[in-house]
């Protein structure tokens, strides 16, 4: 009899590794749109400080507030680049652990995907909401396309996902095992 531990972790780290993704992409989402609105009050008025005492505040601002401002503007393209990256990067935890997926743990796999499709729908919910609000936030995460799309549509995406790397996972060689 062979140790089927192997391959309930293939199922957690999979499963649990699109939950995380998801939540993450959310977490960045409305991370970078708060730092992106408070950039956007504070940039203007410290480009018109001036001369503060004996420093140029304004050519401060320019040298380094402004880089850093202009990261943070694009963060809505570099987040959605990192969440698709993510997504490859946890579908490809499916063929690491293929051969040790055994076919006793299908109904499981399938009971932890259908409790990831619950927690997207209630986690795509949340971001609607705070999305559609009509606030300055809303307005933000509006700008953040690829990403909002994909937190908004997870529940469809993480479940083709999840049952493609269920058929990745359990269609390796599991050692003779029916």
């Amino acid at each position: 009899m062979k140790n089927k531990k192997g391959s309930f972790i293939g199922i957690l780290f999979v499963v649990g590794g699109l939950f995380l993704l998801l939540m993450l992409g959310i977490m960045l989402a409305i991370g970078s749109s708060t730092i992106n609105w408070v950039m956007d009050e504070a940039v203007p008025e410290l480009s018109e400080l001036g001369m503060v005492g004996d420093a140029n505040a304004t050519f401060i601002t320019d040298v380094a507030i402004d880089p850093v401002n202009t990261f943070i503007q694009n963060m809505t393209w570099v987040s959605g680049v990192l969440y698709v990256l993510g997504l490859f990067g946890v579908f490809g935890l499916a063929f690491v652990f293929r051969e040790t997926g055994d076919k006793w743990l299908i109904g499981l796999f399938l009971a932890v995907v259908l409790i990831l499709i619950i927690g997207c729908l209630i986690m795509s919910n949340i971001y609607e909401e705070i999305y559609n609000d009509g606030s300055e936030l809303g307005g933000i995460l509006k700008e953040h396309i690829v990403l909002s799309f994909l937190i908004l549509y997870s529940p469809g995406i993480m479940s083709i996902l999840a049952f493609v790397a269920g058929i990745i996972l359990f269609s390796g060689d599991s050692g003779g095992n029916v």
